[in-house]
């Protein structure tokens, strides 16, 4: 007995013990992968790549592989082309069987609706706000009204809407801002080499509002748009430059630094100089 427990705990043993086991999960994956090979031999097929493609197409392709295919969901995504596939399952190279049923997730064909929420008289940060958070794009403008610094409109285009209408999910809303009584006059400020965010915030400053949004031929992608800097202004900036107070001013914008000067401040004021003395 003691001989045994002498062999079992023997160096010798557990060499030979720990080479059975290796050899025995060894012989249990390989007839695991032979077992899958034969029986998926002359029936297994490779799921293609299905993304970017309409359901059309998707159709056509499994049609030729002799799979087929389900819609699991449809999601709106704004950047996306509509009707497209998005995510699929099984994944592209993966081996099924003949017959076997791939599942897509594809973009919806038409824009969602929702109901446009109530804004009117609440103040412009509380107004953005909401109105962001219903995934609508929010731009402002201003008027002279007795209300001032409330929301006193809300314009699709050039309609109004009110509150409980149907827009489209991302649409641009226009919130008209009231600045008070009067017709009083601003300076317009000066938006070289701001973002479109720092120079629409430059105008709020101002009871101003973006008129055009000018985006030169270097701004080739959304994310170009999104880093582009204001190279021009109209009208322009200069210390006889005003406007009425719920005016717009034009923008343009560029990717280029070198189409930026930095220095049209100090240019325009000369300018404006000139032009003062001469009419004098």
């Amino acid at each position: 007995m003691k001989q045994m427990l002498k062999f079992i705990f023997s160096k010798l043993f557990l060499i030979n013990l720990v080479a059975a086991i290796i050899l025995i999960i060894i012989a249990f994956y390989s007839f695991s992968s032979y077992l899958t090979s034969y029986t998926l031999h002359g029936e297994s097929v490779t799921v293609p790549s299905l993304e970017g493609l309409s359901e059309e197409e998707v159709a056509t392709l499994l049609n030729e592989k002799e799979l087929r295919y389900e819609i699991l969901d449809s999601i709106y995504v704004e950047k996306q082309p509509k009707g497209i596939v998005i995510d699929q399952n099984p994944k592209a190279e993966s081996f099924v069987k003949k017959n076997r049923k791939i599942y897509i997730t594809v973009t919806k064909k038409s824009t969602p609706k929702i109901s446009f929420p109530s804004v009117i008289d609440m103040s412009q940060r509380l107004a953005v706000a909401k109105l962001e958070s219903y995934g609508l794009k929010v731009n402002t403008e201003y008027r002279p009204s007795e209300h001032q610094g409330i929301v006193i409109d809300c314009k699709l285009g050039d309609k109004s809407i009110a509150t409980g209408d149907e827009v489209g999910l991302g649409s641009k809303i226009t919130v008209v801002i009231g600045t008070g009584k009067g017709e009083g006059k601003v300076m317009v400020p000066y938006l070289t080499n701001l973002s479109r965010g720092e120079a629409e915030q430059q105008l709020q400053a101002s009871f101003l509002g973006i008129g055009l949004e000018i985006y030169d031929e270097s701004c080739k992608t959304a994310e170009d748009s999104a880093t582009a800097k204001v190279y021009k202004q109209q009208p322009s900036y200069g210390s006889e430059s005003t406007l009425f107070i719920g005016s717009s001013v034009d923008i343009y914008l560029t990717c280029d630094t070198a189409k930026i000067n930095v220095q049209n401040l100090s240019l325009d004021s000369l300018n404006n100089e000139s032009e003062n003395s001469e009419n004098e």
